[in-house]
């Protein structure tokens, strides 16, 4: 009679100790699996937080050695009965040299964190039965992977291990290059069972389930071909595709070989889109395997479920209007986006640590600051499938670099072998996400090569060489995966899903602005240019740019021992501050964040409480430049000049300043607030343009929605220390094509102003407010759009210091309380921070405000309790300047 898979979890019950403690009593309790041998240490009190003030210096030496888990598991008394059934051991991932014993016998030895391994364990049980209650030892032993790197650097000499970043030998080991450090990441480098661990029982098993869809030209149908790879014998399966609890398709199919392969058409179907465009549509597709003996009734022997989605997604390459090179954008269900998003570092350093809430909450951050898409750095991890759900769900494409990040990797072949095997795995694991968008060569690994050739003189290679053999023996040997074998797995597994070999990668050199996607680095590295010059900076796509700033306070705490007094307002230098500069990794990051604020404000080094605020804000304008500059060339068919925009980075796996838009503890930066309100999906702007004495203003707006939008807009000119209005201007209608930018107008100001003698134009404030207009009357008009334009560098700016210039008063709404802003002078960076509550959460904040209006900023998660305490920060002409108000 056939039985059904049975699985056995063995995520309890382990120990674990260093390998040279032979006593028994040297074991210590692991937590339960997924797990790590740091996280073991921090549980039992073994070592001390590494996060915390330099304590990574402490804990080096956990990653010098080699650790060992053991546990003891029993059988389920079935499993002993010969028969049919397979009894396999799965481990779903192991971090990353290993040799595993069952019962003292070698079963597997790993050398690839990102593998999976599937033991087959029958025989050996059947062949050494033990009584129902006797147990079976499995132990694990996790080398150091160091020492093992460093002994494979060792035996092939003929491989030139080059890297500007983080030692070489990482380049030897598939594991998460940021163990080993990163220029926002310690040093840690961890081991152990970072992914579950469980024994199967089954007669037969779903042993993959692939899902792809074709769209026709006119949506109207799909066509599913649903492929099913059995292990074992099963006679027949069901399919099932259900969407919304509903039933779309049943199909019971007979399997033929190993593989079966159904076409299903569905007439209809509900599309998966970016949350930009549409909804999130998800379909289930179910397969069960079923088998029928001497006419007895059908037994399920097993099933397995993936959800996925019905749509077309292109990487469109094609000349464009004027300009030289080619486009460089997605197209998704026919429509152009403009990939608005940011980059993706893994979010803790510690991988087995990330709780599926907690991707989810990462991926709802990016959404809120009206992100599209999110790329997966080469660096880190193939992520686990709680991220992609997350995605799939809220509706953020994902680019995804494969696991290969700043370095001249080998391409021998026992390593060529490994990576290989990593990349079929994790590319049929994650195939079914709609949210996938394009699979990446590497990230920055062309570059490294060109500035190898430069500053070292090695990576020489020929890049039209396409032998596979001259290529390994080249100075850029993996060029082999990038150019010809990841692209090969590609085609074969997901054909209608682009690759692309790298980024940045395109034209004639890999960082080329007019072909391909670019990392823009002339700002903060590099010529460390003033981030003024990111709107002539762009590329077809700029996939990294940024600047790194202080995180919030309270995570800033999180720096400092618990010994040691910690206050916002003590004088010190921040700059040489041993704690934070041992939490800020990138080489010269302190210094940059002095060059960047001395260069464009007052900025203040000597306390905490001005040093995190004005670095922030550094941050911020750095960005929203980026952004509303970057957006205004998406100027339509034709003419995608800039086709989106992906900051250098989203998130951080530790408390640290770095380039990420909220911190560790999903704590927005002013940055949040900046790329939340330049990428919402009607926005406006404004440029000034100095000629000689005269000042010429650009007005702009850019409309990413897909209907025509009409508008009228108002542009005015203020005295920044009077507040007096000394200008305005009010457009007619206006048309706002759909998903592109418009230019508006240019205005020349000496003209419009009059006598222009009796100001600077570093005293001038202008604003530009864009209302929603459907006819000639103007009432009932809604602001939809708002930017206000300060002179810069913002150090130049004669602001006020009044602190009666703000209004600050909390009203309570009918969709909640919400904090109102009235000035009396233009004011710039206006921040809120209620310092004495614990989780507030604003829809804006850091703003630009001019007099005249009232700014509102909703506010959740304060309490009830009287005399609230809010600080007010903003700039002033001296420095930053903050007032404490009871609400």
């Amino acid at each position: 009679m056939a039985v059904a898979k049975k699985m056995l979890s063995l995520s309890e019950g382990w120990k674990y100790r260093k390998s040279n403690d032979a006593s028994m009593d040297d074991w210590q309790d692991a937590q339960p699996l997924p797990t790590s041998v740091y996280l073991d240490l921090i549980a039992n009190t073994t070592i001390p937080d590494p996060f915390a003030a330099k304590n990574e210096e402490l804990v080096q030496w956990v990653g010098t050695e080699t650790w060992v888990y053991e546990k003891q598991f029993a059988l389920p008394l079935q499993a002993h009965a010969k028969g049919s059934a397979k009894l396999v051991l799965v481990f779903e991932g192991l971090d990353t040299y290993t040799t595993v014993k069952l019962d003292g016998k070698t079963i597997l030895e790993t050398d690839n964190m990102f593998l999976s391994h599937r033991v087959d364990i029958t025989e050996q049980v059947h062949s050494n039965r033990k009584a129902e209650n006797e147990t079976y030892a499995l132990q694990i032993t996790f080398h150091n992977a160091e020492r093992k790197a460093a002994e494979e650097v060792a035996k092939h000499p003929e491989h030139s291990w080059f890297s500007f970043h983080f030692g070489n030998k990482r380049l030897a080991v598939r594991k998460a290059q940021y163990h080993f450090g990163w220029d926002w990441g310690p040093v840690l480098t961890d081991c152990g069972p970072w992914k579950p661990i469980y024994l199967e029982i089954y007669e037969a098993r779903v042993a993959d389930l692939s899902i792809r869809t074709h769209l026709d030209p006119g949506h109207q149908q799909a066509v599913l071909s649903v492929s099913v790879e059995v292990e074992g014998k099963a006679v027949f399966a069901r399919i099932d595709i259900e969407i919304d609890d509903t039933k779309v398709e049943s199909r019971v199919i007979a399997l033929s070989g190993q593989k079966t392969t159904a076409t299903i058409r569905i007439r209809n179907p509900k599309l998966w889109w970016p949350w930009t465009l549409g909804d999130q549509n998800l379909y289930t597709a179910k397969v069960t395997l079923l088998n029928c003996e001497d006419g007895s009734e059908e037994v399920e022997l097993d099933s397995q479920q993936k959800r996925f989605g019905i749509r077309k997604i292109e990487l469109v390459q094609q000349p464009l209007q004027g300009q030289q090179g080619s486009s460089f954008f997605f197209r998704v269900n026919d429509v152009p986006i403009f990939a608005a998003g940011s980059c993706w570092v893994p979010l803790d350093s510690f991988t087995s640590r990330a709780a599926p809430e907690k991707y989810h909450s990462w991926i709802q951050l990016a959404k809120d600051t009206n992100q599209v898409m999110i790329r997966i750095w080469g660096g880190g991890i193939y992520e686990h499938d709680a991220f992609f759900d997350a995605c799939d769900e809220l509706g953020v494409l994902v680019w995804h670099d494969f696991m290969f990040a700043c370095g001249i990797y080998p391409a021998y072949s026992s390593f060529e072998e490994s990576v290989m095997s990593e990349v079929r795995q994790n590319v049929s694991r994650l195939r079914h996400h709609p949210s996938i968008a394009v699979w990446c060569g590497n990230n920055e690994d062309y570059a490294i090569a060109h500035l190898a050739q430069i500053h070292a003189g090695k990576a020489e290679y020929d890049p039209t060489e396409m032998d596979p053999e001259k290529i390994k023996e080249s100075g850029f040997p993996a060029r082999l995966f990038y150019e010809i074998r990841l692209p090969e797995v590609c085609k074969e597994l997901i054909p209608d899903i682009p690759y692309w070999p790298g980024s940045p990668f395109g034209g004639s050199f890999c960082n080329a602005t007019t072909d391909g996607d670019i990392h823009q680095w002339h700002v903060w590295h590099l010529d460390k240019f003033p981030y003024q010059d990111y709107p002539k900076l762009g590329g077809r796509m700029v996939t990294e740019f940024g600047l790194q700033s202080i995180p919030h306070w309270k995570t800033v705490k999180q720096y400092y021992p618990t010994d040691q007094p910690f206050s916002l307002d003590d004088k010190r230098d921040c700059s040489t501050d041993e704690y934070m500069v041992w939490h800020n990794k990138g080489h010269g990051g302190p210094e940059n964040i002095a060059k960047y604020g001395n260069d464009n404000i007052p900025f203040d080094g000597q306390s905490l409480r001005g040093y995190i605020y004005c670095s922030q804000l550094i941050q911020a304008e750095g960005l929203s430049t980026a952004f509303r500059g970057w957006r205004r060339l998406w100027q339509g068919p034709g003419r995608e000049y800039c086709a989106g925009a992906l900051v250098w980075q989203l998130n951080d796996c530790w408390p640290v300043s770095s380039w990420s838009i909220a911190d560790s503890d999903l704590r927005p930066k002013l940055a949040y607030w900046t790329v939340k309100r330049e990428n919402e999906p009607i926005t406006a702007g404004l440029a000034r343009v100095s000629n000689d004495d005269s000042l010429k203003l650009e007005a702009w707006a850019c409309n990413m929605t897909l209907h025509q939008v009409c508008v009228r807009y108002e542009i005015q000119a203020w005295h920044v220390k009077t507040g007096q209005k000394l200008w305005a201007q009010e457009s007619s209608l206006i048309q706002l094509g759909p998903n592109r930018s418009t230019e508006l107008s240019k205005i020349e100001l000496s003209s419009s102003l009059g006598d222009e003698k009796q100001f600077n134009w570093n005293e001038l404030v202008f604003s530009i407010h864009l209302r929603s207009a459907s006819d000639s009357s103007t009432a009932g008009e809604k602001k939809i759009a708002r930017y206000v334009n300060f002179h810069e560098p913002l150090k130049e700016v004669p602001f006020s210091t009044e602190e009666e210039n703000i209004k600050v008063q909390l009203v309570e709404e009918e969709t909640g309380p919400v904090i109102e802003l009235d000035v009396s002078v233009p004011m710039k960076g206006v921040y809120l921070d209620f310092e004495d509550e614990d989780r507030v959460k604003w829809d804006d904040n850091g703003v630009d405000l001019v007099p005249g209006e009232t700014l509102k900023l909703g506010v959740t998660g304060i309490s009830d309790k009287k005399d609230r305490k809010l600080r007010v920060y903003w700039l002033g002409e001296t420095g930053w300047q903050s007032k404490v108000i009871c609400i």
